[in-house]
């Protein structure tokens, strides 16, 4: 799924960036892909842009760290 590894990836760059995040499950991570893909198809029905998507992914991965 493109949304879990876009989870994946920004996990890894925050981690390059030193960032200390939580240990997450693969379960955990599959959740805030499909909240993502909700809120993409519900937001942007899908058709907004790259950088919209991202941001999105980063707003989620965000939301969900805090508020776990």
């Amino acid at each position: 799924m493109y949304s879990v590894q876009k989870v994946i990836d920004l996990i890894a760059e925050k981690q390059l960036l030193g960032e200390t995040l939580p240990e997450l499950s693969n379960d955990r991570i599959e959740a805030i892909a499909e909240s993502i893909m909700f809120d993409w198809e519900e937001d942007y029905n899908s058709t907004g842009h790259q950088g919209e998507y991202n941001d999105l992914v980063k707003w989620n991965l965000e939301q969900n760290l805090t508020h776990w």
